[in-house]
Formats: structure tokens, C-alpha cells, sequence
């Protein structure tokens, strides 16, 4: 065996065991003794502008929805997708998507907040007149809230999740 191969696997032994020992001792934080710290003002209300953006979808205005939005809004619909940047970007882009469904609705299934960053886990409903134009997707949203405007937004895929185009959605 290498030196190199015995050095990976020692500093990984090590890491492991300070891990553990950070963890027993009371180091590890919140998370690692099952109490979780209460959340800031702040995050409370960088919850509440996320979950509410997320709601207004329903009502399928992007004037309104950009509203939640920073001027210099950077958001990514997909993975592999390019940013979509600035406000003006984000109605010019949304705007006749949102004309061409007959429903919108984003179910949220979780959300937690650290400091300005929101994440949520939810089910994006695009529901078209034509149900064979119909989506869904199970997405993880990752949001960054600074003086009350949504300033980034990223959507991601879940692995194994759903991810349906066309047809009637099951409930």
C-alpha cells in the first residue's frame, strides 16, 4: 500500500474521531444533541416572504410576484439552465408562461431558514389547459433573502422525486 493511500485513510479516522469527540463533549452544537436553536426574527421573516412568493404563484401575476424580488434578482429555474438576471428579466421570461396555464400551485412540504438563506421542499404544479401541457416537479428551492427582496433563487431537482410532464396528476 502507498504512503499516500494510508494518509487518506488516517486523516479520515482522525476527522471521524474528532467529529465524535466534538459531539460527546457538547461542541457539536445544536443539531448534534437533538435540541435545535430558536429562530431569529430575521429568519421568521425571510420565512415568511419565501413561503408567501411561493403561495402567490397560484395567482399567476408576474408583476406581482416580482414584487418579492430584489432589482438585481439572479434566479436559475433548473439545474444546467442559465441565470435569469434582473427583475425586468424575470417578467419578460415568466410572464407568458404564466398566461398559458390555467393553474398554479406549489405545495410546501418543508422549509428551514439560516440567517438570509431559506431552503424549501415542496411540489411545483403547472397545470395547462391542455392536460398534456401539464407539469410537476419535486423541487428543493434555495433562496436568499437581504433586506426583505428575494435576491437569488435557485431550484434544483430531488433525485427519485417527481417529475412529470403531461397527464392528470395523482393525489
Amino acid at each position: 500500500m502507498d504512503n499516500t493511500a494510508r494518509l487518506t485513510r488516517r486523516s479520515l479516522l482522525a476527522a471521524t474521531i474528532g467529529v465524535a469527540g466534538c459531539a460527546s463533549s457538547g461542541m457539536g452544537g445544536a443539531a448534534m444533541d437533538g435540541n435545535k436553536p430558536a429562530k431569529s426574527q430575521l429568519e421568521i421573516e425571510n420565512e415568511r416572504i419565501v413561503t408567501q412568493f411561493c403561495l402567490d404563484w397560484s395567482k399567476r401575476d408576474v408583476h406581482l410576484l416580482a414584487e418579492y424580488l430584489a432589482d438585481d434578482i439572479v434566479y436559475q429555474m433548473f439545474e444546467g439552465n442559465p441565470d435569469i438576471i434582473g427583475k425586468d428579466k424575470f417578467i419578460k421570461t415568466l410572464d407568458r408562461f404564466l398566461k398559458n396555464l390555467k393553474e398554479v400551485e406549489w405545495e410546501i412540504l418543508r422549509t428551514y431558514s439560516i440567517g438570509e438563506m431559506v431552503i424549501n421542499d415542496r411540489i411545483d404544479h403547472f397545470i395547462g389547459e391542455d392536460e398534456s401541457k401539464s407539469m410537476h416537479f419535486a423541487i428543493a428551492g434555495w433562496f436568499v433573502v437581504r433586506d426583505g427582496k428575494i435576491r437569488i433563487w435557485r431550484d434544483y431537482s430531488l433525485p427519485g422525486g417527481i417529475s412529470q410532464v403531461g397527464g392528470a396528476f395523482g393525489r
